[in-house]
């Protein structure tokens, strides 16, 4: 088998040329495929895998921090890689054997991962699935829908949550499909006012026919822990990290704004708009909320790096998780707060020509909008008290 390429050096390169045209693709509705396919030739894809499966063996900060410089670049394609860094760090935990090593291939030849796990009509983060799979001669045929697919459009396998019906007994089943399967159909049905081009649509399984080589996880549903307690600090950071990416473009447009503004008011403080005190305080205020979104992000990013490397020597540290939990709740209270006002401020040092749809501004203050949105603010608020009052621990979701 040929040795898989290593993952690239020169990420500030690659980082420069998706953000050229993030901007115009966000404005046009155009997805990023080639700055995906870029990430992918780059071997970007590979970049918290193992180096002794070709990849560049970055730890959870490591990642994280390159998360927030792509979101930067262009949230919506660092948004569409968030199922499948997770899938990186999942196979991670494996033992070594044929399923990781099959994976991990993959993964190194730059393959693409998406997820398939959110069901209409329960509560987000319960164990309800409608999702089934059903024994079929030596293998299973895959039945449901799924929604908030996100990634998935862009993906070459899918990563599907389903239940195994017994008479006596319930299993939670992960497998993971290619998305060309017979029987799969992507949908893209997702209209969100934000991150509207991440692929976030439906996923459609009708009969998909599954072999053992495509199941990755049995999970009894009667054990103790929830089969996503460990996934929620790294799928939660992921998304503060979104956000500080793209408080760090918003504050690169602010001061690219003002720095190229010639007029202002009669009434002013200053004729010159780059010395006007106010217009400098606003800048001020977006730059400090970006920098210290992005310094909490990768803060709690130490903590999800010492869960998950404990995980990958096959330790499950309840207590490590249960810190990395909480410090991406944390980040999460705060974050949220400070990042709208800031993305809306980027007008105040542009006067109404900043409002023009052809500058797009708006961009940042829709795209973390939607992403807030994944989980309430007020209630990650409410559970941290909780636990500070009452010694209530946090939910054992994915959520947390």
């Amino acid at each position: 088998m040929t040795a898989p390429a290593r993952v690239v050096t020169d990420r500030n390169a690659i980082l420069a040329e998706i953000a050229a045209g993030s901007a115009e693709r966000e404005r046009e509705g155009r997805d990023p495929r080639e700055a995906v396919a870029l990430l992918r030739r780059s071997r970007l894809t590979a970049l918290s895998l193992d180096t002794r499966s070709g990849g560049a063996g970055a730890g959870s900060v490591e990642l994280f921090e390159f998360i927030i410089d792509l979101a930067r670049a262009d949230p919506i394609a660092a948004h569409i890689l968030r199922a499948h860094y997770w899938f990186v760090e999942q196979i991670e935990r494996l033992p070594v054997g044929p399923v990781r090593s099959r994976w991990s291939e993959r993964i190194a030849a730059g393959a693409i991962v998406g997820n398939a796990s959110s069901e209409r009509g329960v509560a987000a983060g319960s164990r309800q699935y409608a999702t089934q799979l059903v024994p079929d001669g030596d293998g299973w045929r895959l039945r449901g829908e799924k929604f908030y697919s996100t990634g998935t459009a862009f993906a070459d396998y899918v990563t599907v949550l389903a239940i195994v019906p017994d008479a006596l007994r319930s299993r939670l089943v992960k497998v993971v499909v290619p998305v060309d399967r017979d029987g799969v159909s992507v949908v893209d049905d997702w209209d969100g006012i934000g991150q509207h081009r991440t692929g976030t649509g439906s996923t459609l399984f009708d009969d998909v026919r599954v072999t053992s080589d495509d199941v990755l996880e049995f999970v009894e549903l009667d054990e103790s822990t929830p089969p996503a307690a460990n996934d929620g600090p790294f799928l939660q950071l992921f998304l503060q990290a979104l956000i500080a990416g793209i408080l760090l473009s918003a504050s690169d447009d602010a001061v690219a704004l003002l720095s190229s503004r010639a007029r202002t008011f009669e009434h002013a403080p200053s004729p010159e708009p780059r010395k006007d005190p106010i217009l400098l305080e606003r800048i001020g205020e977006i730059d400090a909320a970006a920098h210290v979104a992005r310094d909490a992000v990768l803060s709690a990013a130490r903590q999800v790096e010492t869960a998950n490397a404990l995980a990958r020597r096959g330790v499950i540290d309840v207590e490590q998780f249960a810190q990395a939990s909480l410090a991406a709740a944390r980040v999460k209270v705060h974050v949220d707060r400070i990042a709208l006002p800031a993305a809306a401020a980027v007008f105040d040092v542009g006067g109404a020509s900043s409002a023009s749809r052809s500058r797009n501004l708006d961009r940042h203050w829709r795209n973390i909008r939607t992403i807030t949105l994944h989980n309430p603010t007020s209630y990650k608020a409410v559970a941290i008290g909780d636990l500070r009052v009452n010694d209530t621990p946090l939910p054992g979701n994915g959520y947390f």
